[in-house]
């Protein structure tokens, strides 16, 4: 018997449940979608209910995103900065390591039928924003490398080219949005709820239809992962016994 091909279909095994759960997790949240009704908050602010509201996003006092220079009610950023290694077949690769991340909001609102209040009183749901900046930059003068860059080194490191990668995703004031999951009434006003348990929230920037397809498609890979990777245990664990 082959042991190593033994703990190896059983590694593809565990990893095809993995797959399979991930898989049932994303059908799920696209059939939680489905069933949510679509919330009028006309009405006076009373209880608690779980839907999806569509509206316009709206700030008294819009934050400015570090990259792009854009006004946000919410935006998040990192920069990594990539770093040439040598392997034994006397190839490369580049490792990457983030040497900046930062996030911030300010309490804003969806204006659609009615008005959505998202601020501390509700908790944030998880935030699907868009990319307002993607750079690599290799310009050692350029401010958003510059702390990160090695001033050592003499020529050698004047001759090294930086390689850095910017990201910043963020949503703007005027943008259309769209939140799934609960509100409540706080103080007379409907606020967005962070999600209790296994409900399904998101505030994305993408269409319910996107969303949907999204969520099916992952869901349909997950899944032919997983028959793969059951498969393929499958067969070597039985390889392993011959």
């Amino acid at each position: 018997m082959n042991v190593a091909q033994l703990i190896f279909g059983l590694l593809l095994v565990v990893l095809s449940a993995g797959f399979y759960f991930a898989s049932r997790s994303r059908r799920s949240n696209a059939a939680t979608l489905n069933e949510a009704k679509t919330l009028s908050l006309l009405q006076a602010a009373e209880g608690r209910f779980y839907g999806k509201f569509q509206g316009t996003i709206v700030a008294d006092q819009p934050l400015t995103t570090p990259y792009s220079v854009r006004p946000a009610v919410a935006w998040s950023a990192h920069l990594d900065k990539g770093t040439e290694e040598r392997d034994d077949d006397n190839g490369s690769s580049t490792h990457w390591e983030t040497v900046w991340s930062q996030s911030a909001k300010t309490p804003f609102r969806l204006k659609g039928a009615g008005e959505l209040w998202f601020d501390e009183r509700g908790g944030m749901p998880s935030l699907d924003a868009p990319s307002t900046f993607d750079q690599y930059i290799h310009d050692a003068a350029n401010p958003i490398i510059a702390p990160y860059v090695s001033t050592r080194g003499g020529l050698l490191a004047r001759l090294n080219r930086p390689n850095f990668h910017a990201v910043e995703t963020s949503f703007a004031p005027g943008g259309q949005a769209l939140f799934v999951g609960p509100v409540e009434a706080v103080n007379g006003f409907w606020v967005a709820r962070a999600g209790q348990g296994k409900e399904y929230c998101v505030l994305t920037w993408k269409t319910e239809l996107q969303v949907r397809r999204r969520m099916n498609g992952v869901s349909i890979l997950w899944q032919l992962l997983s028959l793969a990777a059951f498969a393929a245990g499958i067969l070597s664990i039985l390889v392993s016994f011959s």
